[in-house]
């Protein structure tokens, strides 16, 4: 998920020709510091909305074993998951990309 975002964004950069003449290499890395940051920063703001459920150890369980659950983990435990979800990666686009 991650990465689909990152490369998203790099697209939409691109188009809007904020990205220079960054070649392949340039674009795969750049690609995986998105993709590294954008993990961060919703495994924080999933944390803090879990913290008052007491799921968090839940979750980090999760992230380490079973990252296929994780999703369906998270939309049975957070209310209204799917807009959160689209609310925290618009928050980590401008946190990020200014």
């Amino acid at each position: 998920m991650f990465q689909d975002t990152a490369s998203e964004w790099i697209d939409d950069l691109d188009k809007e020709s904020k990205l220079g003449n960054l070649d392949a290499e340039g674009r795969r890395a750049l690609t995986r510091d998105y993709a590294i940051r954008i993990e961060e920063f919703f495994v924080a703001e999933v944390t803090k909305q879990l913290e008052p459920m007491g799921k968090v150890a839940d979750f980090e369980r999760m992230l380490i074993w079973d990252t296929q659950y994780t999703n369906k983990f998270l939309n049975q435990t957070i209310p209204g998951y799917p807009s959160f979800k689209m609310e925290i990666l618009e928050r980590a686009r401008k946190a990020i990309l200014g």
